[in-house]
């Protein structure tokens, strides 16, 4: 072999360059591991145990659509409250302290108030959570526990790397990150037949602080049929905030009603 390359170099004849190595499929190697993609995730749920912002709320549904801006206050691990305006004012706040769901309508001066169930979430905001996932979905995280047994890492044809976690009932939890900079930009769930049973997208991240932070959030149910977005304005990370702002005293002249009385004597 050396002497066949030295007599096409004696010939004076132009030596051909190999042609590249074709790139080797990818492998588990090539991925990054599930913790590295799950550590920056961990470490701003560490740093994020409060928040305010102000945001324009949007909502869709078969039967209607609307927005609004909303003042949000959040705390660990299952606290809110979410103050609606419109252009005649405060049309809603909802509170939650953990335990007791309250919502004051001042344009029909009532406030209902209620054990803080996803049910009664749900009554009162068109959103079957627990104040648990409420509080996760609007700080930017997944609304569900990441837990159960760990799939290896994909990368899927749309740039983005998939993480997938089975739980012991046989359903599925799916988180996307973008494969450039390993952000969170979207999640699912699938029961154990494999049907999708709700979808959430995070995007606009931007520098709050020290961290990283997604302005925009959105959650939607299989068919896309029902869609909550959320666009932040203005977001403030990590303040103490008073219990007392997550809890509702019935203003003078409202009426207050305790609907899961309502729910247990309504036919």
């Amino acid at each position: 072999m050396v002497l066949a390359g030295l007599i096409v170099w004696g010939n004076g004849c132009t030596a051909r360059r190999p042609s590249p190595p074709p790139s080797p499929p990818q492998t588990l190697a090539s991925l990054p591991s599930a913790q590295d993609l799950l550590a920056p995730l961990q470490a701003r749920q560490q740093v994020i145990t409060g928040l305010r912002g102000l945001a324009k709320v949007s909502y869709r549904d078969a039967h209607e659509k609307g927005s609004a801006t909303q003042a949000v206050a959040l705390a660990t691990p299952d606290r809110f409250r979410l103050e609606l305006f419109t252009l005649l004012g405060v049309a809603a706040i909802h509170t939650c302290d953990g335990q007791q769901l309250a919502a004051y309508l001042p344009r029909d001066k009532v406030l209902y108030r209620g054990v803080a169930s996803p049910f009664n979430i749900a009554r009162l905001t068109q959103v079957l959570l627990s104040a648990r996932e409420i509080t996760r979905l609007l700080m930017g995280f997944p609304p569900f526990p990441v837990e159960g047994t760990v799939v290896p890492v994909r990368r899927e044809p749309a740039g983005t790397y998939r993480l997938d976690f089975r739980r012991p009932n046989g359903s599925l939890t799916t988180l996307r990150f973008d494969s450039a900079t390993k952000r969170l930009i979207g999640w699912s769930v699938r029961d154990a037949a494999g049907t999708l049973q709700a979808q959430g997208e995070l995007s606009d991240y931007r520098q709050v602080q020290d961290i990283f932070f997604p302005f925009a959030i959105s959650l939607s149910d299989a068919q896309r049929a029902q869609q909550v977005s959320l666009a932040y304005q203005e977001v403030s990370v990590g303040p103490i905030l008073s219990a007392a702002l997550f809890r509702l005293d019935t203003p003078t002249g409202v009426e207050e009603i305790d609907i899961d009385a309502y729910r247990l004597h309504s036919p």
